[in-house]
């Protein structure tokens, strides 16, 4: 069977790029859809950490944990840092910052993770021990200038 055409263009980083060229061929295409699907069928994953980090922080850290464990590479540790890692130290830093740092001393892969999250309050009272796991800790709002408010 004939290769597939890919799409003529894509935007990728803000760059636009030229597949013109490219073909693509049916085992590629189906592996896509393959994959495609089997996101789509464990959507309700997602959405139930997303869940428990809003509302069970004994639930979600324990998830956390073997998220963090069953992760083959840098680049999902990282997605996990940016992102239920961050929304449970955004929700449960006060709480749960000493099960935080037990758990960091002893797994790198944890720290790993860490270091994508970012703390979103810089003037949370956990800031500091947050930062000290490697954490980004969001800049403090701009003040607005008094002095050039109108007159």
């Amino acid at each position: 069977m004939m290769g597939r055409r890919a799409p003529t263009t894509a935007i990728s980083d803000g760059r636009k790029t030229n597949y013109q060229e490219q073909t693509m061929d049916e085992n590629e295409s189906k592996h896509i859809a393959e994959a495609w699907l089997d996101f789509q069928r464990n959507w309700w994953a997602w959405d139930k950490l997303d869940e428990l980090c809003r509302q069970d922080a004994q639930g979600a850290w324990a998830v956390l944990i073997d998220l963090v464990e069953m992760a083959d590479s840098k680049p999902l540790l990282e997605d996990i840092g940016v992102g239920p890692l961050e929304d449970f130290i955004n929700y449960y830093a006060a709480e749960c910052i000493d099960a935080i740092e037990v758990a960091a001393m002893s797994s790198d892969r944890l720290s790993q993770a860490l270091s994508h999250a970012q703390l979103r309050d810089p003037t949370h009272p956990m800031a500091a021990r947050i930062a000290a796991l490697g954490c980004r800790i969001s800049p403090a709002p701009k003040q607005a200038d008094s002095s050039t408010g109108p007159s």
